[in-house]
């Protein structure tokens, strides 16, 4: 797993993008403390997708 954004599953609520990095674990929307992949895992959340990458940025003429 890259550090990133993904969207991530929780139950029967709707999805949400949540940020992976290595170093820390899961970052929550709005939370400020991260969860291990342990505790992800043993939580039942289910990644739906690849990382997310940026928007491409358009250029001005």
């Amino acid at each position: 797993m890259n550090d990133g954004y993904y969207w991530i599953k929780d139950g029967e609520r709707h999805p949400e993008v949540w940020l992976y990095q290595k170093q820390f674990g899961w970052f929550r929307p709005c939370s400020a403390v991260p969860m291990t992949q342990r505790t992800f895992e043993l939580m039942k959340y289910v990644v739906l997708s690849e990382r997310l990458e940026e928007p491409a940025r358009e250029t001005e003429c």
